[in-house]
């Protein structure tokens, strides 16, 4: 049995770098804040890069996984469009927009963080196992790619519903 620190010890360290960005945003995002868009779009942007690498491997042609992928990305799509981003007020000069605090993008990010970390170690630690670890990896990243998507058009949404608002200096 491996222990936990030896786990921890053989994590990379980018991992420890991502969780204490994801960490940071989920934090920052607890309180009203103003944001540009670029800067919005970070985490979902990260999300997402990891919901679709799997498509990019040699097991991407197995429909049954692409199905499975294709299964969990629509029914994470509506949870995305109902916790999204709301947008209070948008500045056409600065480019920012002021979105409400809320405890949910921390909850996300840990999450989906943890989901995902706990999915690599038992990949690692069980190969007997690859086979449904696969399937269960296949559906959380297309569970990721719907909630974000969910998740973009909400914030999308939100922005068409809020008018601009024009600062002079």
């Amino acid at each position: 049995m491996v222990g936990a620190f030896q786990i921890l010890a053989h994590t990379p360290v980018y991992v420890w770098f991502l969780l204490s960005y994801l960490v940071w945003q989920g934090v920052a995002a607890t309180r009203t804040r103003n944001r540009p868009l670029w800067r919005l779009l970070t985490v979902p942007f990260i999300f997402m890069v990891l919901g679709i690498w799997p498509l990019i491997g040699k097991s991407a042609s197995d429909i049954k996984l692409v199905g499975i992928w294709l299964g969990a990305s629509l029914l994470l799509a509506l949870p995305g469009i109902i916790t999204g981003p709301r947008v209070i007020a948008r500045d056409a000069t600065s480019r920012e927009m002021t979105i409400s605090g809320s405890v949910v993008p921390f909850v996300r990010n840990m999450t989906l963080f943890v989901l995902h970390y706990a999915l690599a170690v038992a990949l690692a630690l069980s190969p007997d196992g690859a086979q449904i670890l696969t399937m269960a990896g296949y559906a959380l990243s297309g569970g990721s790619i719907g909630y974000f998507a969910g998740w973009a058009f909400a914030l999308r949404r939100h922005l068409n519903d809020i008018p601009i608002a024009r600062h002079s200096a």
